[in-house]
């Protein structure tokens, strides 16, 4: 059995609805049975947005874009011919291009349309995400084989400024190393010590362990969607893909479930007012296989973009590496279930 551990901590605080009466809150530190990295379950609404934001003048076309069709081909490059032999990768309205900003062995850039210079998040159809990251996973494997040795591959995506996109046109990125990052070296090495240790798949038992607990959302397909039990971010769920453990691994038919998926996370999102967001997916190295490791699609919210913006990260997060977080799991999966019904 997966253990999950918590922690009251004991809060103390004035209380503004009673004088400034000093009374014990509730907080809880939970700890990541996998990774043992910690959390902080707050009281009270930090994020939550009363209202829609209003992206119409973040996301107007006015100016130049260089994901739009008008100029697409025109100011971004082909791939190297012994990568991807016909220079680019398209399918219908999605294409893939090199990243002009070198920080992988390979990095990328994946539009999903580029006849649209902005997508809303109810706008985003399955068959638009299926066709992004199949051309996404079509340039891992050109990459897998001119490069065998760029075995840490990954998937991410950042949504509107506030999430830290640099550019309004919807897009996803990326990256193809000798080397993990931090956050994918640390994820894989713990799957690896409780393989060596249980000889099963830390995520089958997890996802096995989860489906009757109130954190699980849904499945679709080979994807089983739930939040995890200490979250990184605000909102966090996970989609945890059954039955591959890296990229180049992905078929047509594990894209159709995580496309799925993601429109249901979308709508949840939307329903919920809120817009940007990050993702990532990352490939578990040359070890995936044999320590039985599964790919996990990671999603949480950011801070909705304002005119005075202020940011979802402090120094909690950056620096101390301990988010602070105002919903818990639970709840957002109680909330998100209706989208997977």
């Amino acid at each position: 059995m997966i253990e999950f551990s918590e922690i009251n901590l004991e809060a103390k605080a004035p209380d503004v609805t009673d004088g400034g009466r000093w009374k014990s809150i509730p907080l809880v530190q939970r700890i990541d049975p996998l990774t043992q990295k910690t959390c902080r379950i707050l009281t009270g609404v930090k994020l939550q947005p009363e209202n829609p934001p209003d992206l119409a003048e973040i996301t107007n076309a006015n100016g130049f874009c260089p994901f739009c069709d008008e100029v697409f081909e025109r100011v971004t490059f082909e791939f190297e011919r012994e990568i991807v032999p016909s220079g680019r990768i398209r399918r219908n309205k999605a294409a893939i291009v090199p990243n002009i900003m070198a920080y992988s062995g390979y990095s990328s850039v994946g539009i999903y349309d580029t006849s649209r210079h902005f997508i809303k998040l109810s706008e985003f159809t399955a068959d638009l995400l299926v066709d992004a990251f199949w051309v996404m996973v079509d340039h891992a494997k050109a990459v897998r084989r001119a490069r065998p040795e760029l075995t840490w591959s990954s998937i991410s995506a950042n949504y509107l400024p506030s999430s830290g996109s640099s550019v309004v046109h919807p897009h996803l990125q990326s990256s193809h190393d000798f080397q993990p990052m931090l956050g994918q070296k640390e994820l894989v090495g713990a799957a690896k010590r409780y393989f060596l240790e249980t000889s099963r798949s830390y995520f089958d038992d997890l996802v096995a362990q989860e489906k009757n607990s109130s954190r699980y959302i849904g499945r679709t397909g080979s994807v089983t969607w739930l939040t995890p039990f200490a979250p990184r971010g605000f909102q966090e769920i996970w989609g945890v893909v059954g039955t591959a453990g890296d990229l180049v691994e992905l078929g047509e038919e594990h894209l159709e479930d995580l496309a799925d998926g993601l429109v249901r996370v979308f709508r949840y999102y939307d329903a919920h007012n809120f817009s940007a967001f990050n993702y990532s997916m990352a490939g578990g190295g040359p070890d995936s296989s044999s320590i039985g490791f599964r790919l996990v699609f990671r999603i949480l919210v950011r801070s909705n973009p304002d005119r005075y913006y202020r940011s979802d990260v402090t120094y909690f997060e950056r620096l101390l590496d301990e988010p602070l977080l105002d919903i818990s799991p639970e709840q957002v999966a109680s909330d998100a279930r209706e989208f997977f019904s």
